[in-house]
């Protein structure tokens, strides 16, 4: 999607008055493979009143799971964890669905290593979602490890074999 087709989405989504309408295009928004324009959201998000509060965590999953903004909202968690748990610790949920959401699909040994540099650092609060994060995790590395290889030979094979 290109900058002029996400300013497009971006004007329609504050124009618009219906709810489900709104979830839709801010969900597209999330869709960019455009680093700078998904960055641009996740600062535009917390930094603004632009966007509702209760969007502001759908913006940050949605953008971890498109393969062009992972390792950015993964970054970005990291980086404004003491603004988002502030902002939503009390609301456990909300937490829970934050750290899950952004950590699902991190599967390699590096992020596995981030992740529990980060449970470690930083202080208390949503031990359940994190020690929950932390076992997904290990599972994906896992699985990313002994079947990758694999997986992709099968992609590759041809429908006639």
């Amino acid at each position: 999607m290109d900058e002029d087709v996400w300013e497009f989405i971006w004007m329609k989504f504050h124009s618009s008055m219906a709810i489900s309408e709104k979830k839709v295009l801010l969900e597209a928004l999330t869709c960019s493979d455009s680093t700078y324009l998904l960055n641009r959201l996740l600062n535009l998000s917390l930094s603004s009143d632009l966007v509702p509060d209760q969007d502001v965590i759908d913006i940050i999953i949605h953008i971890g799971r498109n393969p062009h903004g992972r390792r950015l909202a993964w970054r970005y968690f990291r980086e404004k964890w003491d603004i988002l748990n502030s902002r939503y610790g009390e609301a456990l949920f909300m937490n829970s669905k934050l750290i899950s959401g952004v950590t699902e699909f991190l599967n390699t040994e590096s992020e596995l290593n981030e992740l529990k540099d980060f449970i470690q650092m930083s202080s208390g609060g949503a031990v359940s979602a994190f020690t929950r994060a932390l076992e997904i995790v290990k599972a994906n590395v896992k699985w990313h490890n002994l079947y990758k290889e694999q997986f992709f030979q099968w992609l590759r094979k041809s429908p006639n074999d």
